[in-house]
């Protein structure tokens, strides 16, 4: 069915969008629905999902690509929330065909700085942070954090992601 692929920083709120548009979603009567949250993919990866390098990350970015798209061509609809910022990886998703649309989630260096040290104080050291991004060259939707409350933007995004069914 679809691929909603939210991607950005680490800290820019994507698994809270994430979590809004599939609430959305699954109360609008789309049944199959799934996420696949990046952090969570890593984890049921075990020791295939383990390091933080360049090549650990892009080999993580693919398997969510591969489940993403094999849930989507099962009927159902992926919507995923990862940081992913790999040409590779978002040139990889639109060549699989179907309905792809691609999120970025934008965040003010500020927010994301706050949100990093409230996470640290939590949890431990975050990554994710350091990364060198690879922009996504041409996002369907770019949506800023900061901007306005998680449920509007997850609005503004079934707004956009359903103007392409029209």
């Amino acid at each position: 069915m679809s691929v909603i692929w939210i991607t950005g920083l680490a800290a820019s709120g994507k698994t809270a969008l994430a979590q809004q548009v599939i609430e959305r979603l699954s109360a609008r009567g789309h049944v199959d629905v799934a996420a696949f949250d990046g952090d969570a993919v890593r984890r049921g990866l075990g020791a295939a999902g383990q390091g933080y390098a360049w090549p650990q990350r892009l080999a993580v970015a693919r398997h969510i690509a591969a489940l993403a798209a094999t849930h989507s061509r099962d009927g159902g609809c992926a919507v995923v929330s990862t940081i992913s910022l790999f040409h590779e990886i978002h040139a990889g998703n639109r060549a699989a065909g179907g309905d792809y649309f691609e999120v970025l989630l934008e965040c003010a260096p500020l927010l994301r700085a706050q949100r990093l040290a409230a996470r640290e104080a939590q949890t431990g050291p975050q990554v994710g942070h350091e990364l060198a991004p690879e922009w996504p060259s041409s996002p369907h939707l770019r949506l800023d954090s900061g901007a306005a409350p998680v449920p509007a933007l997850a609005d503004a995004l079934l707004r956009a992601w359903e103007q392409r069914h029209v």
